[in-house]
């Protein structure tokens, strides 16, 4: 739709989707002139200073080493840094989208790389856990629909994700739920009182890395079993017996778990005794399990990765077959070894979140940086491109933290191209010489 003022036109473009965390909120409303943002609808405070940032870049030229370059030499300085090579990292993806995440995964097959995501640094234990137990799941639209009983472990979506209670989880109304006579029950489980805690209906406060005890004590009580011990985990026995009578006696239950389970010693013990939980619970009603994802499109990378290599991150690409095995083949895990001789980084989601070690060895070594966003980086890349952002410079598909595919609308024009546009010039060069 389009309004007119003082004979400039101002274009609301709807239904645009936010790929700022892994709610993937799809209902914002964003009016453009002169390609310009003009005006926010329906954003989190996150996404509105990010989208409003939108409007202050300037235009971004291609760095080799400390001189501006065109972008053709720089794909060719990059295109000889692989040649150079002999174990190629890629690294990020999660704000890409599918079509740079395909071409991603073309490269390191033709290149031998090790090819990594970010989920390697935040979510690796649970899908791990997953792919041990399987989980019991549903999107995101029925837990809105149908769950009564709605928990948090570990996790603060007040500030990870900020309308997460609001579109899914708590405030809104579903099919079979009014949420102003209160039909949903919301209770958060953590190891400090959160901003989320003081919204909850209930909140319980357990001892830090005691995640597993109390889950096990849970699981007792289910099955009809008392735990041993007056308390477990800092949580007196009667409020467990009262939070599994919850659990029991709901007509749909969700659990929404962060990095505060996902995390510490043997975090994917912890993970799969809440998937075990969820399991033993299906002997008196439905339960389901979903993880908190914090990137816009991690969960697109995982997915992709799976379709192209049958793994979701962590493989290797150098004996021309597909190897998994997260902490040998992880990007943190391998920089910290000085084991790449080149890191490919597209994006640069989750390197705030690898160790000091594999930092300093990426400036030790060729870096070739496709940047989707002005980014700060610790270090400064042999190679840099920037690279258009999407869902605002250009279309392209976001998979929500459910693995919901959700179509992203471009609004804001750029000369930058895409990911996959340069990652498909370095593979055109691979292949022909």
């Amino acid at each position: 739709m389009t309004d007119t003022n003082d004979n400039q036109k101002l274009t609301i473009i709807e239904d645009v989707a936010c790929t700022l965390c892994g709610c993937v909120c799809d209902d914002l409303r964003i009016g453009v002139r002169d390609n310009n943002i003009q005006s926010l609808e329906n954003t989190c405070q996150l996404a509105e200073d990010w989208l409003w940032k939108q409007n202050e870049r300037l235009a971004s030229v291609c760095k080799v080493g400390s001189d501006d370059s065109t972008l053709e030499d720089a794909v060719a300085k990059s295109f000889e840094l692989i040649q150079q090579s002999k174990n190629p990292l890629i690294y990020g993806l999660s704000s890409s989208s599918t079509p740079g995440q395909r071409a991603a995964c073309h490269l390191a097959d033709r290149i031998g790389a090790v090819i990594d995501t970010s989920a390697s640094t935040c979510h690796a234990p649970s899908i791990m856990a997953v792919q041990r137990l399987g989980e019991s799941t549903s999107s995101l639209g029925e837990i809105k629909n149908r769950s009564d009983l709605v928990i948090f472990w570990g996790s603060n979506p007040v500030q990870s994700h900020p309308r997460h209670l609001e579109r899914y989880s708590n405030d809104p109304n579903g099919e079979f739920l009014d949420a102003q006579d209160r039909d949903r029950y919301l209770i958060v489980v953590d190891t400090v009182r959160t901003e989320t805690a003081e919204l909850a209906d209930l909140f319980i406060q357990i001892e830090p890395d005691s995640d597993f005890e109390v889950l096990w004590a849970l699981r007792s009580l289910v099955q009809g079993k008392q735990p041993v011990g007056e308390i477990i985990g800092g949580v007196p026995n009667d409020v467990l017996t009262d939070l599994a009578g919850r659990m029991i006696n709901c007509q749909h239950g969700a659990i929404f778990f962060g990095l505060g389970l996902a995390s510490g010693t043997l975090p994917h013990l912890n993970v799969e005794a809440l998937l075990s939980l969820a399991t033993d619970l299906h002997q008196h009603t439905r339960f389901v399990v979903r993880r908190m994802r914090r990137y816009g499109d991690v969960a697109g990378a995982d997915s992709v990765l799976c379709w192209q290599t049958g793994y979701p991150f962590s493989v290797n690409l150098n004996r021309d077959y597909p190897r998994y095995n997260p902490g040998e083949y992880s990007a943190g895990d391998m920089l910290a070894r000085h084991e790449p001789d080149l890191a490919i980084l597209i994006g640069s989601d989750g390197l705030q979140k690898l160790p000091a070690a594999a930092i300093n060895w990426l400036a030790n070594i060729p870096t070739i940086a496709l940047l989707h966003e002005d980014s700060e980086l610790p270090f400064e890349p042999t190679v840099k491109i920037p690279v258009a952002t999407y869902g605002v410079n250009l279309p392209g598909t976001a998979y929500r933290m459910d693995e919901t595919p959700i179509p992203l609308r471009a609004y804001l024009e750029t000369d930058l191209p895409s990911d996959e546009e340069v990652l498909k010039q370095l593979i055109e060069l691979v292949m022909t010489k």
